[in-house]
């Protein structure tokens, strides 16, 4: 398959045209464009910010997740772990250590300024700091209007723009179900296991607190289920005074959400495909959302060149790989998130005693396992998860403040 050359953009009708412009310039976007130009396809990738630009998250990239790129992100590594420290409830905990990486420490203005250049770098036009006003359809197209009174014409769209872009509420989109979080900056490094990634469990209904160590700071932060949202502040300031860090030495507080998509909800409108966050492809367990950033924005690229090359008569095909590929991981995610958080203390104790089961983590956050292939595994016992699950499901919709489990 080949997509035709095209000309630089010129303009028609006073609009310059592309082939696809891609809102947001995050994983997913970068990604989406980096694979799009490789394609050969003429592409305007955009964000609202300027670059490089702070950005709401952990910073901690899975092996996993680094797996799906053609390059290293060495360049913006920050550090290298091999382990994982747990607590329970803030209390005394465990490390355990693996022969090979398990996520790489960064900063998301970093990584995502790395991953523009890398889509430039491919024939990608970015422009930063051009925010969208509004976006509309054109015939076959999308015309895409900027805040500074310039306007853009693409065949497709590629909106990257997180689950509070304009492309949602534009395009009349689902509203996506949230888990919320908050984060902050502590100077220095932890004083327990301070090169391993540290989790707490336990104390926050749905989710968890993190320590990951940076280069001379630690990103801490605290995440849940919407109905934890008014508490937060109080539990990042436990968890920080847990882990010996001042509270009031906390920099750079920020909260946000993390979209969590129904299987029911559409991933494309028209010839707009949604990837990454505007998605809502976040892991519900983790809570992890770049690997299937990637994972999703190398999808729906493909998908558009075989689009652009008249190979397929729309974008369709985009959702039905991701229903094959990515929707199966998130809906045993979902299923194991909701078993552990109604009681997550035999967890706990399971990943603390049980070599086999620390290893199957490991080689899950390395991208060599699977949580279907976990599931798999248990035999006729994974029926029992599935009757256990929708019971502890039940539990969740009672619990969480979401509309649904």
């Amino acid at each position: 398959m080949t997509v035709p050359d095209v000309a630089p953009p010129v303009s028609q009708d006073g609009l310059p045209h592309y082939d696809v412009i891609v809102l947001g310039a995050g994983p997913g976007g970068s990604t989406a464009a980096l694979r799009l130009a490789q394609h050969g396809v003429r592409v305007l990738l955009v964000d609202r910010e300027r670059f490089p630009r702070s950005k709401p998250c952990g910073g901690g990239v899975l092996v996993a997740a680094a797996a799906r790129l053609s390059f290293s992100l060495h360049a913006v590594s920050q550090r290298v772990v091999y382990g994982f420290r747990v607590t329970y409830k803030r209390d005394a905990g465990f490390a355990h250590t693996y022969p090979e990486p398990l996520a790489i420490m960064t900063r998301r203005r970093d990584l995502d300024t790395f991953l523009a250049d890398q889509a430039a770098t491919a024939g990608a036009t970015f422009a930063d700091g051009r925010a969208v006003s509004a976006i509309h359809r054109n015939g076959a197209g999308m015309i895409v209007d900027f805040h500074d009174g310039e306007r853009a014409v693409a065949a497709a769209l590629v909106a990257a723009d997180g689950a509070n872009g304009v492309s949602r509420r534009a395009l009349d989109m689902p509203v996506l179900d949230r888990a919320v979080a908050l984060e902050a900056n502590s100077p220095g490094l932890p004083r327990h296991a301070p090169d391993h990634v540290s989790l707490d469990l336990g104390s926050l209904p749905g989710g968890y607190g993190w320590l990951f160590p940076k280069d001379g700071h630690t990103n801490i932060g605290v995440g849940g289920w919407p109905v934890v949202g008014p508490q937060l502040k109080t539990h990042l300031a436990a968890y920080a005074a847990s882990e010996g860090l001042s509270p009031a030495q906390l920099e750079d507080v920020r909260g946000y959400t993390l979209p969590l998509r129904r299987f029911d909800e559409p991933l494309t409108r028209g010839p707009v495909v949604f990837v990454g966050d505007a998605a809502g492809l976040i892991d519900p367990l983790s809570g992890e959302g770049i690997h299937n950033a990637f994972y999703s924005a190398q999808l729906a690229a493909d998908e558009i060149a075989r689009y652009l090359s008249g190979d397929v008569p729309d974008l369709r095909g985009y959702e039905h790989a991701v229903r094959r590929q990515i929707d199966p991981e998130l809906a045993v995610a979902r299923q194991l998130q909701a078993l552990f958080h109604q009681r997550p203390w035999p967890y706990v104790r399971l990943l603390r005693h049980s070599g086999r089961f620390w290893r199957s983590f490991c080689r899950t956050v390395r991208g060599e396992a699977t949580y279907v292939g976990f599931k798999g595994r248990l035999g006729p016992a994974a029926s029992l998860v599935d009757v256990a699950a929708a019971f502890a499901a039940r539990g969740v919709a009672q619990r969480s403040g979401w509309s649904h489990p």
